[in-house]
């Protein structure tokens, strides 16, 4: 049973800026690593100059662990939207495959 103050059994709270509470638009995401940490940097594109040109909007690094749990909780968190969001016709292809999984991903089962 957890002791009061025992932090393994208390989420963090987590506070937000109001700047920062709109967000910001990404739409398109690059990825670096070094052998300690991964960056994503987060831009906004404008497609209509030729070339496109973008700014940064954000940048974040992240621990190999984090990255590891930010996959996971991406996959979760898009199987669930998949499930809710798409009519069930687009929900697999004709693979059988469920919508966006890649071809070197396992198939899951169907409940």
């Amino acid at each position: 049973m957890s002791q009061p103050g025992d932090q393994t059994s208390q989420q963090p709270q987590i506070i937000i800026d109001p700047a920062q509470m709109g967000g910001v638009w990404s739409n398109f995401a690059r990825v670096s690593h070094s052998p300690y940490e991964f960056t994503i940097d987060f831009a906004r594109l404008d497609y209509s100059s030729n070339p496109p040109q973008g700014i940064v909007v954000a940048r974040v690094s992240l621990s190999p662990l984090m990255v590891s749990q930010l996959i996971d909780a991406l996959g979760t968190n898009w199987k669930t939207f998949v499930s809710k969001s798409m009519p069930p016709e687009v929900q697999e292809d004709d693979s059988g495959r469920e919508y966006g999984q890649q071809e070197s991903d396992p198939p899951s089962a169907s409940t």
